[in-house]
């Protein structure tokens, strides 16, 4: 991905190509090659896509340009100048979400797989919202997650700003602050995107053909 950036192809497109890879190689891993691993991939890559349009949608209200991030300048002064750094901090945003992205997944893919192989006779509306009720408990701790994650690092610059007495609306206002707005807003809201399409790709693919192909067969002998 790296040297890819660097040749200028655009970054968006190479980070959501190498993420979803990624995604996929990794569900299918841990989940399996089976029903359980395809519905953590389908929904993890529906979540991390529309990351990226969000963070691609957000950045022109931001008004954030690529530069604040530690290195940007200095690569440009290397003799990059041909590169997007704007574009580069927004491929940044979906990569750096997309663990928690893939997590959520998971959680919400495998408690289905249970639920599935605990009751079998569950109807397709049923197993969904049982999807959706896992991604409601875990949406609210991993959204936390990425928050003190991406603050933590920023504590002795908080602590100074304060020490001086700058308000806090000039504080948020500041490029570099405000991108870790941005981070942490976008991330959150891609998280929580990531429930519903899991549930429902889970209770499609694990228990709708079955269901189709019973009502086939009703209607046959009917």
């Amino acid at each position: 991905m790296i040297p890819l950036f660097l040749k200028g192809y655009d970054p968006i497109f190479i980070s959501l190509g190498v993420v979803s890879s990624l995604t996929g190689v990794i569900s299918f891993v841990v989940g399996g090659c089976n029903k359980k691993g395809l519905v953590t991939f389908v929904g993890a890559f529906l979540g991390i896509a529309v990351t990226c349009v969000m963070a691609t949608f957000f950045s022109k209200g931001f008004h954030v340009h690529g530069a604040v991030r530690p290195f940007a300048e200095t690569l440009l002064y290397s003799g990059f100048y041909h590169l997007n750094l704007t574009k580069i901090f927004l491929a940044g945003i979906f990569v750096a979400s997309s663990g928690a992205v893939m997590d959520l997944a998971m959680d919400i893919s495998a408690a289905m797989h249970e639920v599935k192989l605990k009751e079998p006779g569950i109807s397709v509306k049923e197993h969904i919202a049982s999807g959706m009720a896992v991604g409601r408990s875990v949406i609210g701790t991993m959204t936390t997650t990425l928050l003190l994650a991406y603050s933590g690092g920023y504590t002795a610059m908080f602590m100074f700003f304060m020490s001086q007495g700058i308000p806090m609306g000039n504080i948020f206002n500041l490029n570099f602050v405000a991108a870790e707005v941005l981070n942490t807003v976008v991330g959150s809201f891609g998280l929580v995107t990531v429930a519903p399409f899991t549930a429902l790709m889970g209770g499609v693919i694990y228990r709708g053909n079955r269901e189709i192909a019973s009502k086939i067969l009703l209607k046959n002998k009917a």
